[in-house]
């Protein structure tokens, strides 16, 4: 079966003559940047570059503290990319190979901080995150050394071992290794920055293929830049301290694609709230954003694909997303800040951005706290479709506060091996299931094997996670008769958990409600919409004088 979906671009005007130039790790910025005679760094590949042109980027790894002017990229229908069948590794952090670890105790080790340019966020030994020792006294700082004393943790702190704050002078990184591991055996990266912040003029950027690694705050920052791409590339080991932490983050866009990318370990030093993946705020009322065919992991807060506000229409589709805590947030209104408003955040102010009306669906979530929340304190965040997804080995599939979202549509999703498949959360009221109702409809899907409940109502905030009335389905459609009609409970018979396909004789074959799809039925679950190779795609694109 093949589906075929057409992606519209505007572009306001195509570039006469562009052209392609090259970086590489021997290459020379006196150089004419042609394949044979490639730039070295890209502070001056980009100043160089005009509307249209591509920069392509031989193998190898690049070294972001290297680069003195890369800081904004303001050039519309750039694409930056990593040669084909290359191998390219943008690194945001500072290397400890050549430094020689000193013993500070017989457990911690230090080497000094003063050649670091920026307060370091994260540290690495290759792909393996070290913890920071975090002190939450009045903030999120670099704690005292006194309190570093479980291994695979570090700090920065001065020659006496007491905290250091944004300042590096003076100061150490001081590291309680691995049990058995011997800094001085090992390389260490230290995060220092993140490539380049591209702004308002920088339409229709296209990044793909390269490989992201150890940066802080953010790999790449869009703020007022549409039709975006970002295809194939790999965003991860990202860090930030008493701030967010985005793998992915695009403000202010319309018509952007993040698409078959891998995106991971994207952490902040509080934790849950602000350890983000792919992370959109304050849309622009047009072209609606897709986030698409991504491996999304290793996220330990709100969310895998979410928004700091002011996020409406986006399509989230076809990902596999697991080993998150929260997989997607559509989240609440925002405006736009503005030095002209002064009246807060009205609904009628031009800068007011809703959120809700997501499209969610042939996503595959495992291994994860929440599938989609919509909690009590969201506002203008209605309307969200969740369709054709698979939840298993999730705590809760769908977790909905009392009175904050209306318009839910739930349907043609397979719950399995969860704790709860639908969690109805309240508010701090005494509630009842017939008070969610307004809230949301949810019909032909399939529940199987929930170990607490396949619906479970919480009434209040007393008790425990698991306080309240569990119903399972049968129990549920009896007593709420307008509420998982033509839903089943049976084995989804999956031909095994790595993919998600289903068996042909799985009764979720062919017993979804297909109105969404414009076709009599569909299979429940992800499927048979999952693998690339189903879909093609069209690019339409309209050219504007």
């Amino acid at each position: 079966m093949k589906i075929i979906f057409t992606t519209l671009f505007v572009i306001l005007y195509s570039p006469l003559y562009a052209a392609e130039y090259f970086v590489a790790t021997d290459g020379d910025d006196k150089g004419s940047g042609d394949i044979t005679d490639p730039w070295k760094s890209f502070s001056h590949a980009i100043g160089q570059l005009q509307d249209g042109d591509t920069l392509t980027i031989r193998s190898g790894v690049y070294r972001l503290i290297e680069e003195t002017g890369l800081n904004t990229i303001n050039t519309p229908n750039l694409t930056l990319q990593g040669y084909q069948g290359e191998t390219v590794e943008l690194l945001g952090s500072y290397s400890t190979a050549g430094h020689i670890w000193e013993q500070y105790t017989q457990e911690v080790w230090r080497i000094p901080a003063d050649q670091l340019n920026n307060d370091p966020k994260g540290m690495f030994n290759g792909h393996q995150r070290i913890h920071h020792q975090t002190d939450f006294d009045d903030g999120r700082d670099h704690d005292h050394v006194s309190n570093l004393i479980i291994p695979n943790h570090w700090t920065k702190a001065d020659i006496n071992g007491t905290q250091c704050f944004a300042d590096n002078n003076g100061c150490y990184i001081y590291l309680y290794p691995e049990v058995g591991e011997n800094p001085n055996n090992e390389v260490y990266e230290i995060s220092q920055r993140s490539f380049a912040r591209v702004a308002a003029n920088g339409h229709h950027m296209t990044v793909k293929n390269l490989r992201v690694y150890y940066t802080q705050s953010s790999p790449i920052f869009f703020e007022g830049a549409d039709y975006v791409t970002l295809e194939n590339n790999t965003f991860a080991h990202v860090s930030n301290g008493n701030d967010n932490s985005y793998a992915v983050r695009i403000w202010d866009s319309q018509g952007s694609i993040v698409r078959g990318n891998q995106v991971y370990d994207s952490v902040y030093w509080g934790g849950v709230s602000n350890s983000k993946g792919i992370t959109f705020m304050v849309t622009k009322p047009g072209a609606p954003n897709i986030v698409e065919y991504n491996e999304i992991y290793d996220i330990p807060g709100y969310s895998a694909v979410g928004t700091k506000g002011g996020t409406s229409t986006l399509i989230v589709r076809f990902n596999y997303i697991h080993d998150v805590y929260n997989a997607f947030e559509p989240g609440s209104f925002r405006c736009v800040w503005s030095s002209t408003n002064d009246d807060g955040c009205q609904s009628t102010d031009v800068e007011y951005r809703p959120a809700g009306d997501w499209q969610i669906y042939g996503n595959i979530v495992t291994n994860t706290e929440v599938g989609l929340r919509l909690p009590d304190f969201n506002v203008d965040n209605d309307n969200n479709l969740l369709y054709n997804n698979v939840f298993f080995n999730v705590k809760t599939g769908v977790e909905i506060g009392w009175d904050g979202t209306f318009g839910t549509l739930i349907v043609n999703n397979i719950f399995m091996n969860n704790e709860v498949g639908i969690y109805l959360q309240s508010g701090g009221t005494n509630t009842t299931v017939a008070d969610y109702l307004d809230q949301y409809d949810s019909h032909h899907n399939l529940y199987f094997n929930n170990a607490h409940a396949d619906i479970h109502l919480r009434p209040n905030w007393g008790g425990n996670y698991y306080s309240g009335t569990p119903y399972d389905l049968n129990t549920f459609t009896t007593e709420f008769t307008q509420r998982e009609l033509q839903s089943i409970s049976a084995d989804p018979q999956f031909v095994n958990t790595y993919d998600f396909l289903l068996a042909e004789e799985s009764p979720a074959v062919n017993a979804g409600d297909g109105s969404l799809w414009s076709e009599p039925s569909v299979h429940m679950g992800a499927h048979p919409f999952t693998t690339l190779t189903d879909v093609i795609f069209i690019d339409s694109f309209e050219n504007i004088e």
